[in-house]
């Protein structure tokens, strides 16, 4: 009898005794529903207790590891809340912070009267608060501090005199150091402006540092004043620009009148330009950079509207380091795209690095050679993975933008100096939310392009001086061209 049959048979069998008997009631379970086994109906309750618990528990510690250091990738997690950076190692995590251990420090030392700005006496108290008798003096001790003086806006008169030639009856009227028609004097002007559009403190907080008498209005009015004086100097700028050796150039959003645009910055060691535009189109670095071959080299991401200009080009390798480190991230369980990550990633880090080493320029390039030819070595090889290839391919299409830094030592393999100094830019963005006109933008650009030049090249004072002293000589002779009274570059070591 075949093994089918045999199993039908003992079915209908099964079928036809349950039938008989009629129907059972569940395990543990009386006909009534009553309960047979307590035991087994208690553990079925703890049973049900300790799987909600469960539930819960795998709920709390999903919570836990958005804010510790297991989940340190999760996009929730805040940045105060991460006790260490991702690549930070492990042997410096234990590290104990401050100064190395038989480190001589450095006090502060006290002034002298001749060399303090100001000397200030406190007399101590007359009668003794306990015997009330009078006191006799003793001796004097000096107490030296370091204070400020508040910037508050003060009223200020001019008595400009007047003279008249006794012959010809000509007048003649001493000049006030003010500008034309202008409410506020030009060291407020100065200051003002410097803590605006330098150190990023916004308009209302600049108009509560000043006091009461200086009004909204009125200072706008200065910065459109001092934005067309400014101007001027923009010529002079891009000259200065597009004659430098190595060149950097970058771009960030920036909205004007609520409507989204860029901020766009050109940058060298010695001159800053900046332009706020409606668009991210090659036209923008085309008119700072123009249209015949410049020398030098241009330092940029891998934005393709900078690809047509007439300069060669240079990658960062920065932008370049975070597209292989996410290729990292995205494959993490294939030992192919691991293995070429971590070799591509040292190579570029080593590249970035060099370029502050205190070396020989001997030792220099022949360091930059290896290097550049390990990044060659893994960009030729032969992969399978499609990420790989993809990685690969941006280092074979693009090998004559990728190592002008090994021929020329002052040529950095990084952006970094454009996005340091657009990041104050980027924090007036969030503090400000942009401009608030087409014509506040063009102020912007104009102001900023003339105090980040000259706070580059300043050596031996301010920059509020500095501006005080050109709009001082522009408020004697309004024709005074400002590019004349921009220090010259220093040469970069």
């Amino acid at each position: 009898m075949s093994q089918g049959s045999r199993y039908q048979k003992v079915k209908i069998y099964e079928d036809k005794r349950r039938l008989r008997k009629g129907a059972q009631p569940r395990k543990n379970f009386d006909a009534a529903g009553g309960v047979q086994c307590k035991d087994c109906f208690k553990l079925k309750n703890e049973n049900d207790i300790l799987k909600e618990e469960l539930k819960i528990l795998k709920i709390r510690l999903y919570q836990y590891e958005k804010t510790t250091k297991k989940d340190v990738a999760n996009a929730h997690t805040p940045s105060s809340k991460i006790p260490y950076k991702k690549n930070s190692k492990e042997d410096l995590r234990g590290k104990k912070g401050g100064a190395v251990l038989g480190h001589k420090g450095s006090g502060r030392s006290s002034a002298t009267i001749e060399s303090a700005d100001e000397v200030i006496k406190i007399a101590a108290p007359e009668i003794c608060g306990d015997c009330h008798c009078k006191l006799n003096q003793k001796d004097m001790r000096e107490r030296t501090v370091i204070e400020s003086v508040p910037i508050i806006a003060k009223e200020v008169i001019y008595h400009c005199e007047r003279s008249r030639c006794p012959k010809c009856f000509k007048v003649y009227a001493a000049k006030p150091p003010v500008l034309p028609k202008s409410l506020y004097g030009n060291s407020l002007i100065a200051q003002a402006a410097v803590m605006h559009f330098v150190h990023g403190i916004t308009i209302g907080k600049v108009l509560n540092i000043l006091g009461e008498n200086v009004g909204l209005g009125g200072i706008i009015d200065c910065f459109h004043r001092l934005g067309k004086i400014s101007e001027g100097a923009k010529d002079f700028l891009i000259n200065e620009y597009r004659t430098s050796n190595v060149k950097h150039a970058d771009e960030t959003g920036w909205r004007t009148d609520g409507h989204s645009g860029y901020a766009w910055i050109f940058c060298t060691p010695q001159t800053t330009i900046f332009e706020f535009k409606d668009n991210r189109s090659s036209r923008v670095p085309r008119e700072i950079l123009g249209g015949d071959l410049l020398p030098g080299v241009l330092v940029v991401d891998r934005y393709p509207g900078y690809n047509s200009m007439p300069v060669k080009i240079q990658y960062c390798y920065a932008h370049l380091l975070r597209e292989v480190n996410k290729l990292e991230e995205d494959f993490r369980e294939e030992k192919e795209v691991i293995d070429f990550s971590g070799r591509l990633a040292s190579e570029l880090t080593a590249a970035m690095k060099l370029h502050g080493y205190r070396i020989s320029d001997e030792e220099y390039y022949l360091e930059a050679e290896k290097i550049r030819q390990q990044i060659e070595s893994l960009a030729t090889a032969s992969h399978s993975h499609l990420g790989i290839k993809r990685i690969q391919q941006i280092f074979n299409d693009h090998r004559g933008r990728l190592f002008h830094w090994v021929r020329d030592r002052s040529v950095p393999s990084e952006n970094n100096r454009a996005e340091r100094e657009l990041r104050p830019t980027v924090i007036a963005r969030k503090v400000s939310f942009g401009s608030q006109s087409d014509a506040g933008a063009k102020t912007r650009s104009s102001i900023m392009s003339l105090l980040y030049t000259v706070k580059k090249r300043l050596k031996d004072k301010s920059l509020e001086e500095w501006l005080t002293d050109v709009l001082n000589k522009v408020a004697i002779d309004p024709k005074a061209d400002i590019k004349n009274f921009i220090p010259n570059a220093v040469p970069s070591n």
